[in-house]
């Protein structure tokens, strides 16, 4: 499953982020295991389809599509 950033998330939100994550942007969902390292109120995420590293954005910034 793929979505896009329904807003900007920054890295004054998501201290673990290298940059500024810009609006609009295209990330796929990761549903392999995540060893628990994303939290309650995140989603496991990548920039390729079915590909490591993941990282964590908030799930409320994502808005998935089919």
């Amino acid at each position: 499953m793929y979505g896009f950033l329904n807003r900007e998330v920054t890295v004054a939100e998501c201290h673990w982020l290298e940059e500024n994550l810009p609006q609009g942007k295209k990330f796929f969902q990761v549903t392999g295991p995540t060893y628990g390292c994303i939290g309650p109120k995140g989603v496991a995420v990548s920039e390729q389809a079915d590909q490591h590293p993941f990282f964590e954005v908030p799930i409320d910034a994502v808005t998935w599509q089919n």
